[in-house]
């Protein structure tokens, strides 16, 4: 399993890593995704993926319901 996802930042356009167990969720605004990290400082980056698009590369598009 990958614990690190490749993301583009949206302030710069350039590549950033990010350890996955460490986003405790995603949101959009705008053209922006927002990941939120877990503890206590909300630390928040902003990436051009779409959640969808972070989920199906790093972990897999989900199954098809039946």
């Amino acid at each position: 399993m990958r614990f690190w996802i490749q993301c583009t930042r949206f302030e710069t356009g350039r590549p950033i890593h990010i350890n996955i167990a460490l986003v405790g969720s995603m949101s959009r605004d705008g053209e922006r995704t927002v990941l939120t990290f877990v503890g206590g400082d909300g630390q928040t980056i902003e990436v051009t993926e779409t959640p969808e698009h972070i989920l199906a590369v790093h972990l897999g598009a989900p199954a098809a319901a039946p």
